[in-house]
């Protein structure tokens, strides 16, 4: 191999076993936290979204009821959480 010094080991001379280090315990996990976050918001929402669409219904057949434009204050019946979480999931 040209360019290689001479005491660079080849791959068949490195032996020993696999060692989990911290930094590869760092690395395998900042490859599979972004999909457990999204796996999480997708079964988060999946869970409200139902409740929150069907907040939504109510509050614009009482909104279309009463003919007001006072649509915020009469949906406020399911948790902002929810309807963050339902806001942010795309599938949903």
């Amino acid at each position: 191999m040209a360019g290689l010094p001479e005491d660079w080991p080849d791959a068949e001379e490195v032996s020993g076993p696999f060692r989990v280090t911290p930094g590869f315990v760092v690395f395998v996990a900042a490859l599979v936290l972004p999909a457990l976050i999204a796996l999480a918001v997708f079964v988060g929402a999946s869970l409200v979204a139902n409740e929150v669409y069907a907040a939504d219904r109510a509050s614009v057949s009482r909104v279309q009821e009463k003919a007001g434009f006072d649509s915020q204050a009469e949906s406020t019946n399911v948790a902002t959480w929810k309807r963050a979480l339902v806001g942010v999931c795309p599938l949903h």
